[in-house]
């Protein structure tokens, strides 16, 4: 039988490791704007953590034939050097580009309910927004480079 052109497209994808098991994919590339500015908070071992919210919008049609606006928001995280940048430099309402990938954790509220939530951990971010004057010069490919520190 035949092979697909997807198939062919993701054969490269499903090249057995070297102990013979699949590569497995888990990465999100996101372009949207902030929804608010970033919350940075220091983990009890002093690493910095940045929480940000994203929204990505596209547009689809009603049963009339409408264009509807579609948005999506999406909780992000950034670790370490990334997260400093991120704080430092973006605001409420930026453009920009993030890569990443899906992790999902839970832990007790403070009601005692078990709380679930799925967020985007960062590897990658860039800032697509005209320059805010008000906001220091953040330095070439930064964001990048303190996330793969």
């Amino acid at each position: 039988m035949p092979r697909s052109t997807s198939d062919a497209r993701f054969a490269d994808l499903i090249t057995p490791t070297k102990e013979g098991m699949l590569e497995m994919v888990n990465r999100v590339t996101l372009i949207g704007r902030l929804t608010r500015d970033p919350e940075l908070v220091t983990s009890p071992k002093g690493l910095a953590i940045a929480r940000l919210r994203l929204a990505t919008n596209g547009y689809t049609k009603d049963e009339d034939g409408n264009k509807v606006e579609d948005v999506q928001y999406h909780s992000l995280v950034a670790f370490g050097g990334l997260a400093g940048i991120c704080a430092e430099y973006l605001r409420r309402g930026k453009l920009i580009y993030v890569e990443g990938r899906l992790r999902s954790r839970e832990w007790d509220g403070k009601d005692g309910l078990r709380r679930y939530t799925t967020e985007v951990t960062l590897d990658v971010m860039r800032m697509l927004s005209p320059k805010d004057e008000s906001v220091p010069d953040a330095p070439e490919m930064a964001a990048e480079a303190a996330a793969t520190a």
